[in-house]
C-alpha cells in the first residue's frame, strides 16, 4: 500500500489547461474518489498519475518517491476503464492472464496468479467464457481482476459503474468493495456519481475545470460544502441569497435572508457586517412541525405539493416572501401533510451553511426582511 501525492497537477492541450493546478492526496490502502462532471479534467488527471500523459507542471509522488519521469510500466499502476477492454477472442482466463503474460511471467506462476485473481472476483467458474457470453456486471468483475492481477500499487478505476444499469450497481459496489479490501490496494474511483461517491469513499475530491474544489471525508464535503457548485453537485439543495446583518456571541452568523433572520456557519471564518452571501440548507435537514430545538431557525411556509419517493415525501414548500423551499420528511412522520397546509419549519445553525460571496456565484442582493414569523 503507498501514499499518492499530486502537487500543483498542470496538463493543457492546445493552450487550454485541462487539469490546472489539482493537488490531492492518496492515502495508503482507502479508496479515494474524485466526482466531477464531464470535462471536469478527471480521466485526464488519472492519465498523468499513470504515465500514460505527460505533465506539463507539477509533481507525482508515489510514498514520497518522484515518479512523474518514469515510463508507465514502472508505476505499477492498474487501471479499469468504463469500457472493459476485453479482448473478444480471449477467454475470461486469458484476458485475466494475458498481462502477466506480456510481463513475461513463466507459464506456471502465471496459472497460480490468475487462480487467485479469478477467485479473489468469483469468477473461477466462468473462467473458460469469452467476453460475450459474460453480463456487464461479469465483464467489469473481469476487468477488474485483470487490473489487480499485476498486484499494482495503486490501482485507478474510471467510472466503473458507468454502463452498468441501475438495478446491478448496488452489487458491484459491494463487491468492488469487498475485492478492494481484500487486496489492500490504495484506490482512487473517478466517477459523475454522487451517490456512488458518497456511499464508497474514504476520502471524497470534488473536481471542477480542472481543479480540486474540495475534499475531505464524504460526510464533511456533504455537510459542509464550500461553494455553491459542491453543494449542488452533491445533491439536493436550497440556496438562498442574503447578507450578513452580524455576528453571535458564538461566533455564529445572522443572515438577513427572503425567509427572515437565520442563524448559520461560515467554514470560511467570519465575515464582515453587510457581506453578500449564499445560505446552503440540505432538504432532510428542513424539521417540519413544532418539535424545534430552543435555538433552531424557524420560519412558516406553505405546503405547494408532495412528491411521494418511495421511503421518504419531498415536501415542495412556499416560504415568506413567496421563497420556494424543499423538504424531505420520513413516510411515518409526513403522513398528516396536506397541500395548502400552513406550518413551522426549523433548521438548526449546524445545518445553515454560509457561503462567502467569493464562493457563493455572484448571488443577487437579498429583499426587504420580511415580518418575523413568530410576530416578535
Amino acid at each position: 500500500m503507498i501514499r499518492v501525492v499530486l502537487e500543483n497537477l498542470v496538463k493543457r492541450h492546445d493552450e487550454v489547461a485541462v487539469v490546472d493546478g489539482a493537488s490531492l492526496e492518496l492515502r495508503p490502502g482507502e479508496m479515494s474518489f474524485v466526482l466531477g462532471p464531464s470535462g471536469s479534467g478527471k480521466t485526464t488527471m488519472a492519465r498523468l498519475i499513470a504515465g500514460l500523459e505527460s505533465l506539463d507542471d507539477g509533481e507525482i509522488y508515489f510514498d514520497g518517491r518522484l515518479v512523474h519521469d518514469l515510463p508507465p510500466e514502472a508505476r505499477r499502476v492498474g487501471l479499469v476503464f468504463q469500457d472493459d477492454a476485453l479482448w473478444p477472442h480471449m477467454t475470461v482466463a486469458e484476458n485475466v492472464g494475458y498481462p502477466l503474460k506480456i510481463r513475461g511471467v513463466p507459464r506456471r506462476d502465471r496459472r497460480t496468479q490468475v487462480a487467485d485473481a479469478l477467485g479473489m472476483a468469483r469468477l473461477d467458474t466462468l473462467a473458460s467464457r469469452r467476453p460475450e457470453e459474460l453480463s456487464g456486471l461479469q465483464r467489469q468483475r473481469v476487468a477488474l481482476a485483470r487490473a489487480l492481477v499485476l498486484e499494482p500499487d495503486l490501482l485507478i478505476l474510471d467510472d466503473p459503474l458507468g454502463r452498468l444499469e441501475e438495478r446491478v450497481r448496488g452489487e458491484f459496489r459491494d463487491e468492488v468493495s469487498r475485492v478492494l479490501a481484500e487486496a489492500e490496494t490504495t484506490t482512487l474511483v473517478l466517477t459523475s456519481e454522487a451517490r456512488e461517491a458518497l456511499a464508497m469513499a474514504d476520502h471524497l475530491a470534488v473536481m471542477d475545470l480542472g481543479r480540486i474544489v474540495q475534499s475531505g471525508p464524504p460526510a464533511e464535503v456533504y455537510n459542509r460544502p464550500v461553494d455553491s457548485f459542491v453543494a449542488r453537485f452533491l445533491g439536493p439543495i436550497n440556496l438562498i441569497q442574503g447578507q450578513v446583518e452580524s455576528t453571535d456571541p458564538r461566533g455564529d452568523l445572522i443572515v438577513r435572508t427572503p425567509l427572515g433572520r437565520l442563524v448559520g456557519r461560515a467554514e470560511a471564518g467570519p465575515l464582515p457586517t453587510g457581506s453578500p452571501v449564499t445560505v446552503a440548507l440540505r432538504p432532510e435537514a428542513l424539521g417540519i412541525g413544532p418539535n424545534a430545538a430552543f435555538d433552531a431557525n424557524r420560519f412558516a411556509a406553505t405546503v405547494e405539493r408532495l412528491v411521494f419517493l418511495g421511503e421518504v415525501r419531498q415536501v415542495h414548500l412556499r416560504g415568506p416572501n413567496d421563497w420556494p423551499v424543499i423538504a424531505l420528511a420520513l413516510q411515518s412522520q409526513s403522513r398528516g401533510l396536506r397541500e395548502g397546509q400552513g406550518l413551522t419549519v426549523h433548521v438548526s445553525p449546524d445545518n445553515v451553511v454560509v457561503l462567502p460571496a467569493r464562493f457563493a456565484r455572484s448571488p443577487e442582493p437579498p429583499p426587504p426582511d420580511p415580518p418575523d414569523p413568530s410576530g416578535d
